[in-house]
């Protein structure tokens, strides 16, 4: 499987490859590839279609990873901030950062057993425009790329219940590569679909 180890995603750690989407509509990925790239056995991909045919697969860590890949360029929550301790169906806006600045926060677990799929917990997809605004703040000295990885992740993980999940994974790729507003990835990817309507 054909990857390329200069790819700015390499360089930051996010293992990816680019494969090609199989007749049977499946992907296969050699046992010897998953051993290059770092890539466990469960381990969950983000897929994204590249090009007609062509697949980027990225390894998407749980969050104790994430957070270690993350930690040093972190600037924490003001200690006036209230995050509600964890209960009922919903997760709130500032958990995720409570979680990431603190190991022995209650959300800390919470939001490692929403990465591995172990717990569900919905999230209303008006937080991610808070996120989107937010990243600057929390992770000053990460570029835009960066920040977009760091939404896509979350995003990704399994345990994290949205309607809609593929449009804010595409979202956050667009919002990553361009000097736009949140509203304004949002708006060009929406027309984008209707567009192939």
């Amino acid at each position: 499987m054909p990857y390329d180890r200069d790819n700015e995603d390499r360089k930051k750690g996010h293992a990816i490859a680019l494969t090609n989407l199989q007749k049977r509509g499946t992907i296969t990925v050699p046992q010897a590839d998953r051993h290059q790239l770092g890539w466990t056995d469960g381990q969950l991909l983000l897929t994204t279609v590249t090009a007609p045919g062509q697949l980027c697969l990225r390894a998407i860590p749980d969050a104790e990873t994430l957070w270690a890949q993350y930690g040093d360029a972190f600037v924490p929550l003001p200690e006036t901030a209230v995050v509600p301790p964890p209960r009922g169906l919903w997760i709130p806006p500032d958990a995720l950062w409570a979680a990431q600045a603190d190991p022995q926060h209650p959300w800390r677990a919470v939001w490692q057993a929403i990465s591995q799929g172990q717990r569900t917990m919905r999230w209303d997809p008006a937080l991610w425009t808070v996120i989107a605004e937010q990243l600057p703040e929390r992770f000053p000295s990460l570029s835009r790329s960066d920040w977009a990885w760091y939404g896509q992740v979350v995003c990704a993980w399994p345990g994290v219940e949205m309607a809609d999940r593929s449009l804010w994974l595409r979202v956050w790729e667009v919002w990553g590569q361009q000097d736009i507003s949140w509203s304004t990835a949002v708006w060009q990817v929406r027309n984008a679909e209707t567009e192939e309507e």
